[in-house]
């Protein structure tokens, strides 16, 4: 097969019609035509499917695990490794011009793309200036996909790092409920405790699963943590996750539909 005219062929097809015709595998073949000269990648960016078992799966497997493919070397890794976090840079930056947050829209859109692609599960704090403009966002913790860790000075850290007047947490279900967990609520107003007796405000904790948000605010979950009202509450009060250890977020089994947190 002539290797070098069919690449060609499938870039000019790329030229004039974009993406949208292409299969997948297409797209993912085309792709790595700019990281492997003279080898078939149509090949490959079958054998990438068979093993991750989607496209998207493909582009969210670290770099370790894609050379574990024969064929993928370390190039051709790092090329697909960094289409998401791309991604997320360019949603991130769409929203920079209007990163005011005293909008709960605006603000779980944003949180949103915190978490695009991301396989495991992480803990944010965003720094807010005094009229709920965001200075900062900052990644205080990763853990698994269904468990993270955070420490209640990480947090202060930061915002005192960053001269920050309220504050908004956010992390991730990857693989599970958007509920938070008795202990996200625990340590969560522990958190809002701590900032209001230090002069700032905790303005909401936002759990991302998916496309699926979860506002403590609109919860009322805040409970006296100087949560305000400039964030809209956009749902009625659902249930809560099951417990889980000490200063461990978040975990996954459902409690019954009144969802108290005082059993």
């Amino acid at each position: 097969m002539d290797h070098a005219g069919h690449r060609e062929r499938l870039r000019r097809r790329f030229d004039q019609e974009g993406l949208g015709g292409f299969a997948p595998h297409e797209a993912l073949e085309l792709l790595l035509t700019y990281a492997i000269p003279r080898i078939d990648t149509n090949g490959l960016a079958h054998a990438l499917i068979r093993r991750f078992g989607s496209l998207g799966a493909v582009l969210e497997a670290s770099k370790e695990d894609l050379t574990q493919v024969e064929g993928i070397g370390p190039r051709a890794a790092a090329l697909i490794a960094m289409m998401v976090p791309l991604l997320r840079m360019y949603e991130q930056e769409k929203l920079q011009p209007r990163l005011w947050l005293g909008n709960y829209g605006e603000l779980a859109a944003y949180c949103r793309t915190l978490f695009l692609g991301v396989g495991v599960e992480q803990f944010y704090v965003l720094s807010l200036d005094a009229k709920l403009n965001l200075i900062a966002a900052a990644r205080l913790s990763q853990g698994t996909p269904s468990e993270v860790s955070v420490q209640p000075r990480q947090v202060v850290q930061e915002l005192i790092r960053r001269n920050a007047v309220g504050a908004v947490l956010c992390h991730n279900h990857p693989s599970g409920s958007v509920l938070p967990s008795r202990e996200d609520v625990r340590i969560t107003q522990e958190i809002g405790h701590i900032l209001e007796s230090m002069g700032m405000r905790l303005y909401d904790h936002i759990v991302i699963s998916g496309n699926k948000d979860y506002s403590f605010n609109a919860h009322q979950l805040l409970d006296g943590a100087g949560g305000s009202a400039a964030f809209l509450p956009v749902r009625e009060p659902d249930a809560l996750a099951a417990d889980r250890p000490l200063r461990t977020l978040p975990v996954r089994e459902k409690l019954k539909e009144n969802g108290a947190c005082d059993e």
